[in-house]
């Protein structure tokens, strides 16, 4: 591993806010629909801290070991994190469950839009690039920019590849509730075999090819504040 940079702390704080905002947002959409099950937990929260299950292995290892491990690798962080659902507390399950899968991509987006818009007070004032000669003040605004920057990006891959409909990612709940009762049948029994999917099409295959098109676009908004 190369030496620790600051594209590595920051791709790891990253991680943790985006992750933070996605679970507490399901969490507190869950409650204003009538589950409180998340909000007993303390997870009805934005902090990331309140969705990490200290007593629980998996959360540990899926939550804060694996993408602090993959960002000093230099990718982007991997994880995963959850909050506890009880459909039966809904009115309108079908619907409610959408709208509280929903919830998670959606607060990626405006995390998005509040990188966005930050860099466009930041732009102007930060450096372009990072000279040992650089006062303070100019090193701070070009790491702040930056920091900015990969939150924005690692918000909107998270943001999207959740809104692909497969189960157990948020789209496929999102679909469910769009599709007929064959269509709810089919996806339901595909349901166990989600993560095997998801990993022979994403990490076997090449179908990550689908998050271009998207994180193309955040980019193209992105730069083009620079062009103003």
């Amino acid at each position: 591993m190369d030496d620790i940079t600051y594209t590595h702390i920051f791709c790891i704080g990253a991680w943790f806010i985006q992750m933070g905002v996605h679970e507490g947002a399901h969490a507190l959409v869950a409650k204003r629909l009538g589950d409180d099950t998340a909000e007993q937990l303390g997870k009805d929260s934005l902090n990331p801290l309140a969705h990490i299950e200290w007593d629980n292995f998996n959360s540990i290892l899926l939550s804060v070991l694996l993408p602090i491990f993959t960002s000093l690798q230099g990718m982007i962080p991997i994880g995963m994190a959850w909050v506890p659902i009880n459909p039966r507390k809904f009115k309108k399950v079908h619907r409610d469950m959408a709208l509280v899968s929903f919830a998670g991509p959606a607060a990626n987006l405006l995390v998005v839009a509040i990188c966005i818009l930050l860099h466009t007070i930041l732009f102007p004032l930060a450096p372009m690039e990072l000279t040992p000669s650089m006062a303070f003040p100019e090193k701070l605004l070009f790491l702040l920019d930056e920091f900015v920057r990969l939150t924005c990006l690692t918000s909107a891959l998270y943001g999207f590849f959740n809104l692909i409909p497969i189960p157990p990612l948020d789209g496929s709940k999102v679909l469910h509730f769009f599709l007929p009762q064959k269509g709810k049948d089919i996806m339901n029994n595909l349901s166990q075999y989600g993560f095997m999917i998801i990993l022979v099409l994403f990490w076997v295959g090449d179908a990550g090819v689908v998050l271009n098109l998207p994180l193309d676009i955040v980019k193209i908004f992105w730069y083009s504040v620079e062009l103003f």
